[in-house]
């Protein structure tokens, strides 16, 4: 079951299931003990726990609120790599909450990909609530948007996070994913 759920999606929600997940997710990458653990050949932990490169495993935060939105990234995602885990958060605070947990099992993503428009905090906002904690600072971001403008004091402030406008044709879409994953921050 839960390699079938990962091979869909991770989503970060209120869901308990979903939080037991990510929790299983994290362990899989960094066993709770300090003993290496035996897996049964072919089991789904094995198989995900293979298909991480031993101590990078390359995960994506990917923060939009448009479900359509984060599907097609995280397709495209895999198509570019596979070995990508994408974790998926419809809002911001959600997607602060998976970095906090993330951070505290050392298991930080490579790359943070922010919509703009969201109800609550919009990309600008998250991305400066997360470069206001020392360790998550550190993080790559961008802006992947069909927004094509933005305030002008927002992009003045934040003029270190690249901006990625979403194309409509799958090939180009497909294409600024690649040039986004380029950001991915290697551990």
């Amino acid at each position: 079951m839960l390699l079938t759920r990962l091979k869909k999606r991770l989503q970060v929600d209120d869901d308990s299931a979903d939080r037991k997940l990510i929790k299983s997710v994290l362990d899989i990458i960094n066993p709770p003990s300090n003993k290496p653990t035996e897996k049964e050949e072919g089991s789904a932990e094995q198989i995900n726990k293979d298909n991480l490169s031993k101590n990078h495993p390359k995960i994506v935060l990917h923060i939009d609120d448009d479900l359509e939105d984060r599907e097609l990234v995280h397709e495209a995602i895999h198509a570019v790599d596979p070995t990508f885990i994408v974790i998926e958060a419809s809002d911001g605070e959600s997607g602060i909450e998976f970095l906090k947990k993330a951070k505290s099992s050392g298991n930080l993503p490579c790359l943070i990909i922010l919509d703009v428009n969201m109800p609550g905090m919009n990309g600008f906002e998250i991305y400066n609530e997360i470069k206001k904690d020392d360790e998550l600072r550190c993080l790559p971001a961008v802006i992947f948007t069909t927004a094509s403008f933005f305030k002008r004091e927002q992009r003045k402030e934040n003029e270190d996070l690249p901006v990625f406008i979403k194309p409509d044709k799958i090939k180009e879409f497909t294409a600024s994913i690649q040039k986004i994953l380029t950001h991915c921050k290697d551990k």
